[in-house]
């Protein structure tokens, strides 16, 4: 999607806003889990395409996830 085309689709109809508020804190996601550790925040981008409705959101800034592989209960899928 953030290459302009939609992985379902192939079309080149893609939107994006980084302006977009779609949570209680305005863009900011924040992840915690229920062992009282400080929650991660990230700020997310929508693209959504304009021919079949795909939708996806994508880090809106990746220095806000530098830290992740190194946070408790994050695992790399394989």
């Amino acid at each position: 999607m953030k290459n302009g085309r939609c992985p379902m689709c192939d079309s080149s109809e893609i939107y994006a806003n980084t302006d977009v508020s779609f949570s209680v804190n305005g863009n900011d996601v924040s992840l915690s889990d229920d062992m009282g550790r400080e929650p991660l925040v990230f700020s997310f981008v929508p693209y959504v395409c304009m021919n079949c409705g795909f939708t996806s959101m994508y880090v809106g800034d990746m220095d806000d996830i530098t830290n992740l592989p190194k946070t408790k209960g994050w695992k790399k899928v394989t």
